[in-house]
């Protein structure tokens, strides 16, 4: 074999690194499109304007009623620590401690909250009270508990409502 013909077959690719490079390439493009798709659904991208929008047409109103198309800044309100006595049948006392925030949809919201907490406390003082150990006891009973409590602060505080009641401390002795 000639010097030329040893460099003419040096600069050819091998047929497995020209399969390689193909395989990576694709792989390349599929992660891409897949993180760029998951980056989009994840609200990571600002919002682009529709053209209903650019043309003068008036925003949708949220609902929460802005009229701007944006949702109303989300505002947490703490409530004082809870802690009661729980229903036992042994002599054994047994106690609750609970830390929970309120989430609201603004701070007029928040305020009106704030304003009504002693009836917010009342009812769920009332409901824990009536609480047994095995009522709380695992995710299931930690998910009553929470269903249990925003339709008690929601019936409190109406016609005002709470998006959710989020636990930060929950302890039972």
């Amino acid at each position: 074999m000639s010097a030329m013909e040893e460099g003419a077959a040096a600069a050819k690719p091998k047929p497995g690194k020209r399969k390689l490079a193909l395989v990576a390439a694709a792989a390349f493009l599929v992660l891409g499109a897949g993180g760029g798709a998951a980056a989009y659904f994840a609200g990571l991208f600002p919002d682009v304007p529709s053209s209903a929008a650019d043309a003068g047409h008036a925003a949708p109103a949220d609902e929460h009623g802005t009229g701007e198309g944006q949702p109303s800044p989300v505002v947490f309100v703490d409530m004082p620590d809870l802690i009661v006595n729980l229903q036992s049948d042994g002599p054994r006392m047994r106690f609750l401690k609970l830390r929970v925030s309120l989430e609201v949809a603004g701070e007029p919201t928040a305020q009106t909250v704030r304003q009504l907490m002693p009836r917010v406390m009342d009812s769920f003082q009332i409901y824990l009270r009536a609480l047994d150990v095995e009522e709380v006891r695992g995710a299931a009973g930690m998910q009553r508990l929470k269903e249990e409590l925003i339709a008690r602060v929601n019936l409190a505080i109406e016609p005002t409502q709470v998006s959710a009641v989020l636990l930060k401390e929950m302890l039972v002795q």
